[in-house]
């Protein structure tokens, strides 16, 4: 119905601004027909209308229609920067990454001083894994234009990503500086810096933000989170109870409840919050995660195992379940083992090397994740270690 009333108001609208002009073949491209001022206006007008219509399409994620839009605007104007943008978004969101990175091009060709072309093609780039590309364009953008805020958060994400930190906070120190105000800024850094372990610069990063902006509720969450890794549970509960009124629905504080509770012992409850999460939502794949983190604290590897090779399968990427399964092996074999290998018996230290193996294989996989690289490795060498131990004892008997 929505849909049907705006194209309605847009045929009216545009009939009335600039269908006369249509019939003249006059365009502002155009040298053949001498237009007057008052022709050119009309179409700009037109341009910008319909441009105003793609938009409102775009945020109901009526891409179609969105593009049939944004498409006539640049036959009102070819010279309208905006539409080639949003037709790059498009096409971005249709996973046609030629198609955007062209449109983003051509924005960038008629009017190489704006930065808002740069911003789009480098996040492009960075979400093609085009790392070094997207610095580049982000460079470009800031000699054209530095008054972008989010070509700064940019830069620091590939540094971040590259593994630079020092590189990425000389550049969030930047960004405060120009854009004290801004909210992405101020908030990007609180996460900069919870991402480094400096939780209590990231609550004191955080906290003035939750007062100035306190209808938003992931800069709370994201304090919540800070104040957990501080074991400030009281203070990261009465955070989270404020996001569940402004937003009652909220799985993320609802899970960090749950993450508190387990952090507390309180593994039942800390379960039961964890599967209020996949009641409303069965293939949130951190909640498979959480859920088998507490399983296996209480012992419960079967559960916890199924848990966490759900959360595989809905995200592959989540690299942290062979963390878990890595470690649900270990505790096994450790186990099985026992605090004395010599008194063990044969079939238990057989049976705990290929627990050890097994676990092994899953720390591997996560290797390849900067954040877990160096627990895995530490695992790694501790079982290393022990199956060194077992296969000597083993040897001499």
């Amino acid at each position: 119905m929505v849909r049907k009333i705006l194209v309605i108001i847009t045929i009216a609208l545009l009939s009335s601004l600039a269908g006369w002009a249509i019939f003249t073949g006059c365009a502002p491209t155009q040298s053949i027909t001498k237009c007057s001022e008052e022709q050119l206006q009309a179409r700009r007008d037109s341009a910008q209308l319909t441009y105003s219509i793609g938009a409102q399409y775009y945020g109901q994620s009526d891409y179609e229609a969105a593009l049939v839009n944004f498409e006539k605007a640049l036959e009102y104007d070819s010279t309208y920067y905006d539409p080639y943008i949003a037709i790059g978004n498009i096409y971005r969101k249709q996973r046609d990454a030629s198609q955007a990175e062209e449109y983003y091009r051509k924005a960038i060709r008629l009017d190489p001083k704006k930065a808002k072309a740069y911003e789009a093609l480098g996040d492009l780039y960075l979400e093609m894994g085009r790392d070094e590309d997207a610095l580049n364009v982000y460079q470009q953008g800031l000699e054209q234009d530095s008054t972008l805020a989010d070509l700064y958060n940019g830069i620091a994400d590939i540094y971040v990503r590259k593994g630079t930190m020092g590189k990425a906070d000389s550049i969030y120190q930047i960004a405060l500086r120009r854009f004290p105000d801004d909210l992405a800024v101020q908030r990007l850094w609180g996460e900069f810096l919870y991402k480094l372990g400096r939780y209590r610069e990231a609550v004191d990063a955080l906290k003035p933000l939750v007062a100035r902006f306190s209808q938003v509720p992931a800069l709370r969450a994201k304090l919540a989170d800070a104040l957990i890794e501080l074991k400030e549970y009281k203070a990261a509960l009465a955070q989270l109870d404020t996001v569940f009124m402004v937003d009652p629905n909220n799985f993320q504080a609802k899970l960090r409840q749950g993450v508190i509770l387990a952090r507390q012992g309180q593994y039942r409850s800390a379960i039961a919050r964890f599967d209020e999460v996949l009641a409303r939502d069965s293939t949130f794949a951190l909640a498979y995660i959480y859920k088998g983190e507490a399983l296996s604290e209480q012992g419960n590897y079967v559960q916890s195992d199924a848990n966490l090779r759900k959360a595989l399968a809905f995200d592959p990427n989540l690299l942290q379940a062979y963390i878990d399964l890595g470690d649900n092996r270990r505790k096994q074999a450790d186990a099985t083992r026992g605090s004395n290998i010599t008194q063990a018996a044969t079939a238990k230290l057989k049976a705990a090397k290929a627990l050890y193996e097994e676990a092994k294989s899953y720390y591997q996989r996560a290797l390849s994740d900067s954040a877990l690289a160096s627990y895995a490795r530490a695992q790694l060498d501790y079982i290393e270690k022990n199956i060194g131990a077992i296969e000597k004892e083993l040897f001499v008997r």
